[in-house]
């Protein structure tokens, strides 16, 4: 072993006394100062595991190009007037109406059918039913990151979900 192999060995093997909690309690406050936490990485985290588990229909959402300079702290997330999300079952298109501090959402799901469909912020769940045609609409929404979870007729228990989106 080299010397500052040893050297690791030994502090392996020795317990934390109140000089390494306090070094470690300090490291730790300047990584949350420098790179915290993502907002909504915890809820996402869970929400992906319950898709797991649901073994639910995850619409693809198709990005061209990504921000050049995005940051590892941020969420991932895209502002857009006109989305499109699709899977092998259903394509779902949404346009966003933004003003000021408020959004409307009005959507579209082909195969043509009526659908419950929740718009997911945070821990907060607005539901309504799409008409026959697959049109559907939300209105006076906050502004922050969202998603949809769509619940076929023919298959209530197998969901679709959108990936996380910015209002």
């Amino acid at each position: 072993m080299s010397p500052d192999e040893l050297t690791l060995a030994r502090l392996a093997s020795s317990p934390l006394d109140g000089v390494d909690a306090e070094t470690l309690n300090r490291l730790a406050a300047i990584i949350e100062r420098v790179d915290p936490v993502p907002a909504g990485l915890v809820e996402s985290i869970g929400l992906a595991l319950t898709i797991d588990a649901l073994e639910t229909e995850v619409a693809e959402l198709r990005l061209i190009g990504a921000p050049d300079l995005a940051l590892r702290s941020e969420e991932p997330s895209i502002e857009a007037a006109t989305i499109t999300f699709t899977t092998d079952v259903l394509t779902v298109m949404i346009t966003v109406h933004a003003e000021a501090d408020r959004v409307r959402v009005d959507g579209w799901a082909t195969p043509a059918a009526s659908l419950g469909v929740e718009l997911h912020q945070g821990g907060l769940v607005t539901r309504t039913q799409s008409d026959a045609d697959g049109r559907f609409s939300f209105s006076d929404l906050g502004r922050g990151p969202a998603r949809l979870v769509l619940r076929r007729p023919e298959d209530p228990e197998l969901p679709v979900v959108t990936p996380q989106i910015e209002l």
